[in-house]
């Protein structure tokens, strides 16, 4: 698929915008300074009728649309926070909700946050003026977070915000012939027995909205059916457990490790009664270090596709691209971020 000098990589990917382009929504874009995105915008107004609210400078935003050439920037709304009159709207919800959540806030951080670009796509959200939100080509991972927690909030029955993203390796037989869902490789440095278990489940719950096929959810470890013990081991059986009590429709398996997870041979020697061993398209990562290393190995080595990072457990869809992203990422997010909320609407 090419448009506009944007080629988008990998079956599975090209799926996810196919399967997008039907899907009309309302997305705001706190950094909508960047021109990469104006470039991504362009191509899916071509093929998708969803609305824009572009959030940053007017001035910068205008200019790249000129440059870029948007045939249908009907589509496109600007929001300026610097010269907005919802400037006094928006410090009232900010300190709301920092009062709702038992924080204080001072003037000065009021003053800030009432312009910054991310909190006004959460806030956006919060108040139902945009269905779902996609940041951080400009912005920090660390920035988005903040808006979400102290804004938007999370869903309810949540306690945790977690990271996703999806793999596509080429001429890979395992997971769903090569695509895996993989969490969390981009927020949580040690999780709990509670941030395992969010992070499971809502890892399932994003991949069940993306995928075509059943997510298999594997807890990974450096030990398979108590092979090895330790601290880690008995945090990732509990998170196991309790999962399997309160969502048991979830196929899931662990403590297990990569390679009896995904490969049916080894898990028939290592795991022998599971159905789910060998067969996992949706791993999750012990702690940070691992999962961030592992994805990116991926990446690299196998030559993989990678799309991410969707954001789990918030309210609304509100996910994050790498600064470093291409147009295509950019892209390849958006109709993630479709596909994602209309999937918790359809809940």
């Amino acid at each position: 698929m090419k448009m506009d000098d944007i080629e988008i990589r990998g079956k599975f990917f090209n799926g996810i915008i196919e399967r997008s382009k039907s899907i009309k929504k309302t997305i705001a874009f706190s950094d909508g300074n960047d021109i990469r995105l104006i470039h991504a915008l362009k191509y899916l107004s071509e093929i998708n009728d969803s609305s824009y609210i572009l959030i940053g400078s007017e001035k910068n935003i205008l200019e790249n649309i000129k440059k870029v050439g948007s045939k249908n920037s009907i589509n496109y709304s600007v929001i300026d926070p610097q010269q907005s009159k919802r400037r006094g709207e928006i410090k009232e919800i900010i300190a709301a909700a920092f009062k709702n959540r038992n924080k204080k806030i001072d003037n000065s951080l009021l003053e800030s946050n009432s312009i910054d670009t991310s909190y006004w796509a959460a806030i956006l959200l919060k108040l139902n003026e945009a269905d779902c939100a996609v940041g951080g080509s400009i912005s920090s991972t660390a920035a988005l977070l903040r808006a979400v927690i102290n804004s938007l909030g999370l869903l309810p029955g949540k306690k945790t915000l977690s990271g996703s993203a999806f793999v596509e390796v080429p001429d890979c037989q395992y997971g769903l012939n090569g695509i895996f869902c993989v969490t969390d490789p981009a927020i949580i440095p040690k999780p709990t027995e509670d941030q395992l278990f969010d992070m499971a489940v809502s890892s399932y719950e994003t991949a069940k909205s993306v995928f075509t096929a059943e997510p298999i959810v594997a807890m990974l470890s450096y030990s398979t059916m108590g092979s090895a013990d330790g601290e880690e081991v008995e945090k990732i059986k509990k998170a196991v457990a309790r999962i399997r009590a309160q969502r048991p429709e979830i196929k899931i398996e662990g403590e297990i490790q990569f390679d009896a997870a995904v490969v049916p041979e080894v898990a028939e020697i290592k795991f022998p009664k599971s159905e789910s061993a060998g067969h996992a398209n949706v791993l999750v990562f012990p702690e940070l270090n691992s999962a961030n290393i592992g994805y990116k190995i991926m990446q690299r080595l196998a030559k993989a596709e990678v799309c991410g990072t969707v954001i789990e457990g918030a309210a609304r869809p509100f996910n994050d691209l790498s600064r470093g992203c291409l147009a295509k990422d950019i892209v390849t997010l958006i109709a993630m971020t479709l596909l994602q909320t209309e999937g918790m609407d359809n809940v």
